[in-house]
C-alpha cells in the first residue's frame, strides 16, 4: 500500500500526497484533482527550501549546529495543509490530530 493511502486512512485527512524535491507530483490520495495536487506539490517544495533555508540562517545567529526543518504547517479555517519532508496532507481543522498525523508523516519519511 502506497504512503498516500497509509495516510489518508488517520482521521480528518481529505487528501494525501508525495512529491519530488524538484516540486514533481509523486503519488495522490484523496480529493484533489491531479492539477490541483501538481500545484500542491510545487508549492511544498518550493516552501520546504525557504524554511531550510531559514532553519539554516537561524543556526547561524545563534552561532549553533542542529537547527533543521522536518517539515511546516498551514493552518485555514477548516482544511490545513501539514507537510513533512517529501509528503503532505490536507487535513479537516476540528477531525484531525495534529499530533497524530504529523506522527505518522514522520514515520513514514523515515521508513
Amino acid at each position: 500500500m502506497s504512503r498516500s493511502s497509509e495516510l489518508l486512512k488517520l482521521p480528518g485527512v481529505v487528501s494525501a500526497a508525495l512529491f519530488s524535491r524538484k516540486g514533481f507530483l509523486e503519488e495522490l490520495e484523496g480529493a484533489l484533482t491531479e492539477t490541483e495536487a501538481a500545484e500542491m506539490a510545487s508549492l511544498c517544495a518550493d516552501i520546504n527550501l525557504n524554511v531550510e533555508l531559514g532553519s539554516r540562517l537561524l543556526g547561524r545567529l545563534a552561532n549553533q549546529t542542529g537547527w533543521d526543518c522536518q517539515g511546516w504547517v498551514t493552518f485555514g479555517p477548516d482544511v490545513s495543509l501539514v507537510t513533512v519532508g517529501d509528503s503532505t496532507c490536507m487535513v479537516k481543522v476540528g477531525e484531525a490530530s495534529f499530533n497524530q498525523v504529523v506522527k505518522a508523516m514522520t514515520g513514514s519519511a523515515a521508513g
